[in-house]
């Protein structure tokens, strides 16, 4: 079973889901006897729980992607664990924009003006692109689209294109 990381033990001392079932899940996985059987039996005496909290977990996720970019990137340990988490609670790829599009928008708007505002996308700033379009399962086309707005700010505040990190220029864009 993946050990969760000492950064992430950390966070859960300090927050806690409104859920308690995700609470117990939580603890199950990072107790030092944490085992996959341990896991399976609970979700075995509590049958269909990942369904019913599925929303408590996307929110505790959320939650979770707000501390990682406390220092404005995220770790390859920090990614691990998001990976990690969404298998444990049974997250599929779409849920978190089926469920969660408005918060992943606020998030990515709030990472992009920061990244963009200098008009120079540097290496760490690259690789936390990535980490969020993976960690939210975003397609290639989506994760342009919301990035779009900001790209497009700082072309016309005078970024040369080479140094924001994107492939083509947004369309229409014309320099």
């Amino acid at each position: 079973m993946y050990v969760l990381s000492k950064n992430f033990k950390e966070f859960i001392q300090s927050q806690k889901s409104e859920n308690n079932s995700v609470n117990e899940i939580i603890s199950i996985v990072v107790s030092k006897d944490a085992t996959i059987d341990k896991l399976k039996k609970y979700l075995v005496e509590h049958d269909g729980v990942l369904e019913r909290i599925r929303n408590s977990a996307l929110d505790y996720l959320l939650l979770y992607t707000y501390d990682t970019l406390k220092d404005d990137c995220i770790t390859v340990e920090e990614l691990n664990d998001f990976i990690a988490l969404k298998k444990i609670f049974s997250i599929k790829q779409g849920d978190f924009i089926r469920y969660k599009e408005f918060e992943i928008q606020e998030i990515l708007k709030q990472q992009f003006i920061r990244m963009y505002s200098d008009k120079f996308i540097d290496n760490k700033e690259a690789i936390t692109q990535v980490n969020l379009q993976i960690m939210f399962d975003l397609s290639y086309d989506k994760f342009e689209e919301f990035k779009k707005e900001e790209v497009i700010s700082a072309l016309i505040g005078g970024a040369d294109p080479r140094n924001l990190d994107i492939s083509t220029l947004p369309k229409g864009f014309i320099l």
